[in-house]
């Protein structure tokens, strides 16, 4: 990405967990329903769809599906530390997440999903080093954590879905969302099929929606595994390089 789009998502970022952080502290009454008219749970909304249509327009100069002919390794070449570290840091903090769940920290104490994070993060972390080393890793290896996050994302809705206010939710909810469906247009680029037009706003839309939902702080589980999954995010953003030409010259 370039330096405007590394700094619209920053901004963005923190803009949204801002208002988040707001609206939890006005936008509900004790009762726990939703305060109508909550002014930052509004911008809130606002912001985010203004964030998914800055980053659509602006990744329109990236290539198109048919265009990447190359696999994972010649998509995300992690040979800035910066990348590598992001990416690092993160399956780290999903590993922590999975301690924090395995001793009864989380909402979602299920020892099942435990194990598929830790699954996942592994599953990361190889790729990651497989990629520093300029190798292709196995391309079963990055659907792991597609499967694991599709689990999750199911597990968390059954629980929320008990939840009356959707304000409440949506924020979380939608960032399970948007890790699936990344883990999976990242994964379609180890078969030959990725697409970086789909991929970049998605992944961005991604990081900004992990960390607005960590900022509400439901679990110490819940804000390791988003921070973490944000982190592995920004480390594949800033490891991706999706133009031939450039490469070729």
């Amino acid at each position: 990405m370039s330096k405007k789009q590394w700094l619209l998502l920053a901004l963005f970022a923190a803009v949204s967990a801002g208002l988040r952080v707001r609206q939890n502290m006005t936008g509900f009454e004790d009762t726990g329903l939703a305060v109508r008219g909550n002014l930052p749970g509004l911008l809130l909304c606002v912001v985010l769809a203004i964030a998914a249509a800055c980053f659509v327009l602006t990744t329109r100069e990236l290539p198109t599906q048919r265009e990447v002919t190359g696999g994972l390794a010649d998509c995300f070449r992690f040979r800035d530390m910066t990348a590598v570290t992001c990416a690092v840091t993160g399956t780290f903090l999903v590993f922590a997440g999975a301690a924090a769940s395995a001793l009864g920290y989380g909402r979602l104490n299920n020892m099942l999903l435990t194990a598929f994070a830790i699954a996942a993060a592994a599953s990361m972390l190889y790729a990651v080093f497989a990629l520093y080393r300029g190798g292709e890793p196995q391309s079963l290896a990055v659907l792991v954590p597609v499967c694991c996050l599709a689990v999750y994302l199911i597990a968390l809705y059954r629980t929320d879905a008990a939840e009356p206010v959707l304000m409440r939710t949506y924020v979380e909810l939608l960032a399970l969302v948007g890790l699936t469906f990344t883990s999976l247009e990242r994964a379609a680029f180890a078969y030959r099929n990725g697409a970086p037009r789909i991929y970049v706003p998605a992944s961005a839309m991604t990081v900004i929606l992990s960390l607005t939902a960590a900022a509400d702080r439901q679990s110490l589980v819940s804000m390791l595994f988003l921070i973490g999954c944000a982190l592995v995010e920004l480390g594949f953003l800033a490891a991706a390089d999706f133009h031939p030409s450039e490469k070729a010259a």
